[in-house]
């Protein structure tokens, strides 16, 4: 029987803690034999590249950190086989359109197809298909908004807009077997999901993807069968060392093997395991944790109180790592924040934050957060404040 085996990872970037690795195509060293096999043993192999790939050393302005690697590094990515790789995330436009222009060099000279990203608002590249076997396989990706939006005259990424995202892939998937989507997107740091994805993910199923599947959230979530496609609610980090300190969620990942036969598609996650330099095999395949989640997010599909109860409790509680970075932002100029900084600790500074303002002002904040109209109300003062910054330093 004929069949078409995708390899599908999550985050990869080299680090500097792996760049000789990397430049070097170490791959044994990196990801061991087995995954390497694994690797080797697919038709295709896709993964996210979370940064630029770029020798020029001029960061965009951001509030977030700058993702760069030498253009070296893509020797062991281009030796582990990697085909395509998705450039629709919130570190793309890291280094300007200097880095885009340089990355997109720097993966054609070596043979790496990429999508999710173009040089400007009408020329993004959205998509790509595969054909193999008498079938074709589109691989769709898109993004939520961050410093990346594109412009006339800026590249950018292909945001996720869902009336026009899910008239996109109901034109695709009439010209392909099977649709897979690659959506950057999620509450970094966390094992859990908003009810908001469950929906996106949900309609864009319901628009023709046979597999959605969210990276960006460096935590492996949980997935879901919904009537015939598969959704994956995080993926973990692939090879990601952004973060020295190996927390349990930085610790492990998922890859993706995907079977396409005529009789349909068949998904395996294979669980892998984070070391000094890469990632390697988790022999244990160790997913009991995985499916639990899963279990309890069906639970509470199916209107279970209690599932819903605990699903949200552990949501609510890792969106509180947030907490400092969300209030700090709000306050402005203050210097008795910072007196207060050196005065607290971290969870006694965090709560001075959220106690620093009045009721009326967080009633302010959640309108401008929630309402639509005050959302893009604030969305553009912001946009036309950092435009006169730019004036100014002009």
């Amino acid at each position: 029987m004929s069949h078409t085996k995708l390899i599908i990872a999550g985050d990869l970037f080299p680090m500097p803690c792996n760049y000789d690795a990397f430049s070097a195509g170490d791959i044994k060293t990196l990801f061991g034999e087995k995954l390497c096999a694994l690797f080797a043993s697919a038709d295709f192999r896709i993964c996210n590249f979370e940064g630029c790939f770029t020798d020029h050393d001029t960061p965009a302005e951001k509030a977030g950190p700058n993702i760069k690697a030498p253009v070296r590094t893509l020797h062991a990515i281009k030796s582990l086989g990697i085909d395509y790789a998705t450039l629709g995330n919130t570190h793309s436009m890291d280094y300007g359109p200097q880095g885009f222009s340089d990355t997109c060099r720097a993966l054609d000279a070596n043979g790496i197809g990429w999508f999710g990203w173009g040089e400007n608002a009408s020329s993004r590249r959205n998509s790509v298909t595969l054909t193999h076997q008498n079938r074709r396989i589109t691989l769709y990706n898109t993004t939520e908004q961050l410093e990346n939006k594109p412009d006339e005259d800026q590249p950018g990424v292909n945001l996720y807009d869902e009336y026009r995202v899910c008239e996109e892939l109901k034109a695709l998937k009439q010209s392909c077997d099977t649709l897979i989507v690659l959506y950057h997107g999620g509450i970094e740091n966390s094992h859990f999901h908003s009810n908001v994805m469950c929906r996106r993910f949900h309609r864009m199923a319901d628009s023709g993807a046979d597999v959605v599947i969210s990276q960006h959230t460096h935590a492996v979530g949980s997935q879901e069968h919904y009537h015939n496609a598969y959704l994956l609610y995080g993926q973990g980090n692939f090879c990601f060392h952004f973060r020295k300190d190996v927390t349990p969620l930085l610790a492990e990942g998922l890859v993706l093997e995907l079977d396409i036969t005529k009789e349909g598609l068949t998904v395996r996650p294979h669980r892998i395991l984070r070391t000094t330099l890469g990632c390697i095999y988790d022999e244990e395949q160790d997913l009991k944790d995985f499916y639990e989640r899963s279990k309890t997010h069906d639970m509470l599909l199916n209107g279970d109180k209690e599932a819903s109860d605990l699903f949200n409790k552990a949501y609510n509680r890792d969106i509180q790592q947030w907490a400092r970075l969300f209030f700090y932002a709000f306050r402005g100029k203050n210097p008795a924040d910072d007196e207060q900084k050196k005065r607290l600790n971290e969870a006694e500074y965090v709560r001075y934050l959220k106690h620093a303002y009045s009721k009326q002002q967080i009633l302010a904040m959640q309108m401008f957060l929630c309402s639509e109209e005050f959302n893009e109300i604030g969305t553009r003062l912001i946009a036309n404040l950092l435009k006169e910054y730019e004036t100014e330093e002009q």
